[in-house]
């Protein structure tokens, strides 16, 4: 039956909708015909869109729309007739504009929403959305959150059904107001009605729907808590329209801002204009983010005050009408004598009201008086908020403070306390007290019966009127104050950070009873918010003031270490040189017995028929390593020689082709007779082969430096085997031994010149620490690589990458 129920109720608002659907017609027809219509639905909703009782319309909305339709009017020079079609309720407008097509649109100040984007579409917002809590002039506004929440359960709250005013309403009822009960009606001209009609009802509505109320007479007021900001108010059409593209131009425009801006200044006045502005600005540091939100009550009230005293002012002036109504009707009467006695009860009645009419202009003096106090005091305020946060030192904070606070309330016991947790006391370093200046008093912490203590501990306000009768609401025993007589009239107030947890506490204090009242109450809060964000910056400043002077002090310790660098550089460089000198002569003296041992040599070489085949080998093989010995003489001298030291670094060695086999062949034949002493055999397995290009010289020395570390380094009756292996990019020779292996530490420094690692040669062998990086320095000449694997225990092996023709 539900069902049944519900399927004939969409059958008959499909209908409805059918029966009164306008003929509406997409924007590419129209660009192509050069004439159409188009259909707006919209709910009476001032100021953004309503029609007038001669048939005509008005509102931000109605003139924004039409004006965006005149300026495509004249892009496509094509004719569009616009129809506005008024609903009732927001659930009829929502689900029209879902379930059509293209060529529609609805209005009535909507929000624009995440969740709504499911189903509907929205042209770009064209002002900010401010949702806050109004009720009727009857129910108290409430400057504690906890107080609103106990009364507002107690009243009916008034919204309109699926708005982002319920959405609202129901996230106070899931986190803060559990009990609460609200009702629907079905716009929010009905809510506002309601509500300032009734003093039982409440609800939440638009920034700009109150003040355009209240400056209408409307009997409202604001309440101060669970503002909210949405994303904006839009204009509504349904997905995929093709009306969305061309219409956001419009609003992309340079002239759409400075219009819009004035369009609602005309419905809503220059100061409601300019805070709604203001209070979407956005911004990320939390300091500011206070001062705004400051601001934004202060410009609230400011123009609440404005609305309502313009409104005094036109009461004043309806009652001078009466006044003067009343002098022609005396007048009037006057003339005849035949109204004598209704004249003289006339002026009987005259004098009453002339009585009920003083009072009532003394009461709106006074009114007037106490908004223009009001009005001055925000001003005040301001400039306090401006001057106090201006300070970087907390002496300067708390003179002026004082300075300021002395002027406007009037107080002769002034002092903040700032929480030391290193002592656990709050310490105060000026209190003023009448003429006399107390200097570095404190409260220990672990003294609960002081007010001070106890407003930090508990982080709330205390408001005592009279201190001498009312003290025991609060202690148990009346402490002797740090210095001078206890007052009578005192107010503390903890000063909290934005994150909950207190710095220290401000107090005023007065030695008449009731020297304060609750404005007086209202305005030392919000200078005590002045006085937290100026006690924040100064703290943020003087940890910034010891940054920098550390680091000034570390760039003064890493001048003084550049210098030492560069002093012991310079001793570096001489020792090179002297170093590099007795290379020089070391190389020089060795020419003349090497060049002996070779001519000596040669000539043996000469008579070979003299010799047997080992003997020739022997003297072959030592002829070469004299050889080499001589070309490494030759290079050192030669380097020595050259005068251009960046010629000398990318000077580059002779190269010759030659097979990677030959070379490894000959440095195995030649440390043969040196393995034999160890007891140490020598093995070679070539796997495949291949023709480098090289320096022969600095090549035969890289795999005499491998083959010679291995023999040195790999106890008795081991082997050391090299392999040569044809890779895709490379010729790969690995030098594979059975020694003690090679730690992760020293494989780190491995390559690194004068590096004495932690095995030792196993025949007593010396060893400079030069080898392996004559290795490293030598193949990346070449475009080669060199890399070892090892593990302690394991041996090790040293593998040789060269390019291959």
């Amino acid at each position: 039956m539900t069902f049944l129920f519900r399927l004939f109720t969409f059958s008959i608002f499909v209908l409805l909708l059918t029966t009164n659907s306008y003929s509406q017609d997409s924007w590419d027809k129209i660009k192509k015909e050069h004439k159409g219509s188009i259909t707006v639905y919209y709910i009476q909703n001032k100021p953004f869109i309503y029609s007038l009782a001669n048939g005509s319309m008005g509102g931000i909305e109605y003139e924004m729309f039409s004006e965006m339709i005149k300026e495509k009017r004249k892009e496509l020079k094509a004719v569009i007739d616009i129809k506005w079609e008024a609903v009732d309720t927001w659930d009829q407008l929502y689900n029209t504009i879902s379930n059509e097509n293209d060529g529609v649109f609805g209005m009535s100040g909507i929000t624009l929403t995440d969740s709504r984007k499911d189903q509907i579409d929205f042209l770009p917002p064209y002002m900010p959305d401010i949702e806050i809590i109004i009720s009727s002039e009857e129910v108290n506004i409430f400057q504690k959150k906890e107080n609103f929440n106990t009364a507002m359960q107690s009243l009916q709250a008034v919204t309109i059904k699926n708005s982002t005013f319920e959405r609202n309403l129901v996230k106070l009822k899931n986190e803060k107001l559990h009990a609460l009960e609200y009702s629907y009606v079905n716009n929010v001209e009905d809510l506002i009605n309601e509500i300032a009609n009734s003093n039982e009802h409440w609800g939440y509505t638009n920034l700009s729907n109150y003040a355009y109320a209240l400056s209408k007479g409307l009997h409202l007021q604001r309440q101060l808590f669970y503002q909210t900001e949405n994303q904006g108010l839009a204009v509504i059409l349904p997905l995929k329209s093709t009306w969305k593209t061309p219409l956001s131009e419009f609003y992309n425009s340079p002239t759409f801002k400075p219009y819009i801006n004035d369009l609602i200044r005309k419905y809503l006045g220059d100061k409601i204009t300019d805070l709604i502005w203001d209070i979407s600005s956005d911004s990320n540091s939390s300091l500011i983010d206070t001062l705004r939100n400051q601001q934004r009550e202060i410009g609230l009230l400011t123009v609440e005050s404005e609305i309502r005293l313009l409104r005094l002012t036109q009461k004043e002036l309806e009652i001078s009408q009466q006044n003067t109504i009343r002098n022609i009707l005396v007048v009037s009467l006057s003339v005849t004598l035949l109204f004598l006695v209704m004249l003289f009860h006339f002026n009987n009645l005259v004098k009453r009201s002339n009585q009920k009419l003083g009072h009532q202009n003394q009461e709106i003096e006074e009114q007037a008086k106490s908004l223009k106090n009001a009005y001055k005091d925000l001003e005040t305020l301001s400039q306090i908020g401006k001057n106090l946060t201006a300070k970087l030192s907390v002496n300067d904070i708390i003179k002026i403070a004082y300075q300021e606070i002395n002027e406007l309330v009037g107080t002769p016991i002034f002092g903040i306390g700032l929480y030391d947790e290193k002592d656990n006391q709050l310490k105060f370093p000026y209190v003023f007290e009448g003429d006399e200046l107390l200097k570095n008093k404190a409260y220990d912490m672990n003294e609960k019966m002081r007010l001070a203590v106890m407003c930090f501990d508990q982080k709330k306000e205390i408001f005592i009127q009279k201190f001498s009768t009312d003290h025991r609401n609060y202690v148990k025993e009346v402490l002797k104050p740090i210095a001078g007589n206890n007052a009578e009239s005192i107010i503390y107030i903890p000063l909290i950070e934005k994150n909950k947890k207190p710095i220290g506490v401000f107090t005023i204090q007065s030695f008449e009873a009731n020297a304060f009242d609750s404005y007086k109450l209202n305005l030392v809060r919000n200078i005590a918010i002045f006085i937290r964000i100026a006690l924040q910056n100064a703290s943020t400043f003087h940890v910034k003031e010891e940054k920098q002077l550390k680091l000034m002090e570390a760039n003064i310790h890493i001048m003084e270490q550049k210098e030492l660098i560069e002093e012991k550089n310079h001793e570096l460089q001489t020792a090179n040189a002297e170093k590099n000198h007795l290379l020089g002569i070391v190389a020089h003296d060795l020419r003349n017995p090497l060049a002996s041992s070779i001519t000596l040599l040669s000539m043996l070489n000469a008579n070979e028929d003299k010799f047997d085949e080992d003997e020739k080998m022997c003297i072959e093989g030592s002829l070469k390593a004299m050889h080499r010995m001589n070309n490494m003489i030759e290079e050192i001298l030669d380097a020595r020689a050259s005068a251009n030291k960046e010629e000398q670094a990318t000077q580059q060695a002779a190269k010759d082709i030659i097979s990677a086999s030959e070379i490894v062949q000959s440095v195995i034949n030649d440390f043969e007779t040196y393995a034999e002493r160890k007891n140490i055999k020598l093995g070679l397995d070539i796997q495949s082969d291949g023709l480098v290009e090289v320096n022969e010289q600095h090549c035969l020395q890289v795999i005499e430096n491998l083959v010679s570390n291995a023999i040195k380094f790999s106890p008795k009756g081991t082997s050391v085997v090299t392999s040569i292996e044809k890779t895709p990019d490379f010729i790969q020779i690995r030098i594979i031994d059975q020694g003690p292996g090679i730690s992760d530490i020293d494989q780190k420094k491995l390559f690194k010149k004068y590096q004495k690692l932690t095995p030792k040669p196993t025949g007593g062998e010396k060893s400079t620490g030069l080898g392996l990086s004559i290795v490293k320095k030598y193949i990346e000449e070449m475009g080669g690589e060199v890399e070892c694997q090892s593990e302690v225990g394991e041996g090790s092996t040293f593998s040789v990458f060269l390019p291959y023709l």
